[in-house]
């Protein structure tokens, strides 16, 4: 895990998991959706929609590929385990630090649904379990549009608790090296008292360049 700081085992030092795989399948979307929507131009489609589709995959590829080929080269912390807490870094939309006191069970499931059109499955996948109260107040978004098409495989009810997916094939760890470093903080520091200067929950957040 190149791009963790500390010991997995070492409860008091920080965990920084970075996005560069994850900017890596966008790059890789983009591209071929460039290569789409020119192959597309070439065969020189008829009519005011057709060229509207073009535009828009060469839209939709070329930010793809910009955004993937910025967070691959210089990827930034989607997740940071440190005593604090669990911090979740959503991009363009908010940074959110998750208490270990606030979460109420570590466990591994097998997500399934459908994004973008396509069936999706993942297997393994850490969780952490939070109140629906707290998910409400310092998670959801309202806006689908910020929420995205992948909202409901990163967050996934369980009865009166949410599932809060921790995805490690974005990130360089394997489920079980992040499951690992995720339960030894958690049973190390869910009994703790609050800090005084702890902040929970998170804003939105501008886009750092």
């Amino acid at each position: 895990m190149t791009d963790v700081i500390g010991n997995v085992t070492d409860v008091h030092k920080t965990l920084s998991y970075h996005g560069g795989k994850l900017g890596g399948w966008f790059l890789r979307m983009g591209v071929t959706a460039l290569v789409a929507g020119t192959v597309l131009v070439f065969l020189q489609p008829d009519g005011a929609f057709e060229w509207f589709m073009i535009g828009l995959t060469l839209t939709v590829g070329a930010g793809s590929a910009l955004y993937g080929f910025s967070r691959w080269r210089s990827p930034k912390p989607m997740l940071t385990l440190s005593p604090a807490g669990l911090r979740l870094h959503m991009e363009f939309v908010k940074t959110v630090l998750i208490p270990w006191r606030e979460i109420h069970g570590v466990d591994s499931i097998d997500i399934s649904g459908r994004v973008a059109g396509r069936d999706a499955y993942l297997p393994d996948v850490t969780v952490v379990l939070v109140t629906r109260a707290f998910y409400d107040r310092y998670i959801h978004v309202r806006s689908w549009l910020l929420r995205g098409p992948a909202w409901h495989m990163n967050f996934i009810p369980k009865g009166e608790l949410m599932q809060i997916a921790l995805h490690h094939e974005f990130l360089a760890a394997t489920a079980a090296e992040l499951r690992a470093a995720v339960e030894a903080r958690w049973a190390a520091f869910r009994d703790a008292k609050p800090a005084a200067a702890e902040s929970v929950g998170g804003g939105w957040v501008k886009r750092r360049v």
